[in-house]
């Protein structure tokens, strides 16, 4: 019987050995603030990833995370390069400019909202100044276009002024050139408590799906498509689309 035991417990150590190796390789790079939004840099050193994670100091927020290929050794260098703000609506333009990458956020300061991310490749000397191009009013639905003329984009961030409510940011392509057209809605619908307003940006060849409803707490969503120019309709309703305003940081 005790020899059975020895066997046993010098066994054990062994069994001990064998279980799987797991690596911590996430490590915190870097972290910025800009008045309520926190940006932290978490370095993925397995799969050669640099992550940024937004969140807005506030109760019951939400983070939003992008990630991308770290070019040099991990290092990257976060700053706000522009700033936007309107009412309760923050937009905020922050670059990576070891990596290239730039990214707008959207977000109001708020208990229990999130922020709204989009991110793309930046030309790494480019201006990085953004500017209001649009506004559209519609019901309870704010639309603003967002320019970064220099990386050759547009983005609209759609808000719906309720208590709690989240906005929603959505990035494409913008031609280069000279451009002439504005934002309208062109269809509306509503069925029970949901909201679709389909608008169209004639500047840049997209039409667009907003949906939402307005209760408190909720976030509204866009769908983007491309079209021709021929296929816009004759406005249904007024065009609110207002002078530019330059970003400012702050």
């Amino acid at each position: 019987m005790k020899k059975i035991l020895v066997s046993l417990l010098l066994g054990l150590p062994l069994v001990g050995l064998a279980e799987d190796y797991h690596s911590t390789l996430l490590v915190q790079t870097g972290t910025l603030r800009e008045s309520d939004l926190i940006v932290r840099t978490v370095s993925d050193l397995e799969s050669n990833k640099t992550c940024l994670t937004f969140y807005i100091s506030t109760a019951g927020t939400s983070p939003v995370m992008t990630c991308y290929e770290a070019r040099s050794g991990f290092r990257s260098e976060i700053s706000q390069v522009g700033h936007f703000k309107e009412g309760k609506l923050v937009v905020r333009k922050l670059k990576d400019s070891v990596n290239n990458v730039s990214c707008l956020v959207a977000y109001v300061s708020t208990a229990g909202t999130s922020p709204a991310l989009d991110c793309y490749n930046s030309r790494g000397h480019a201006k990085d100044s953004i500017k209001r191009s649009g506004h559209l009013k519609e019901g309870d639905l704010d639309i603003y276009k967002i320019q970064d003329a220099n990386n050759n984009k547009s983005c609209l961030v759609g808000f719906v002024d309720t208590e709690g409510t989240s906005p929603t940011l959505k990035c494409y392509d913008s031609p280069s050139g000279p451009r002439t057209g504005g934002m309208t809605q062109t269809s509306y619908l509503k069925q029970g408590d949901l909201i679709v307003r389909k608008i169209v940006d004639q500047a840049n060849l997209k039409e667009c799906l907003v949906s939402y409803v307005s209760t408190a707490g909720t976030s509204p969503y866009i769908y983007c498509s491309d079209v021709s120019a021929a296929s816009f309709p004759p406005p249904a309703n007024t065009q609110r689309t207002f002078a530019p305003k330059d970003s400012k940081k702050k």
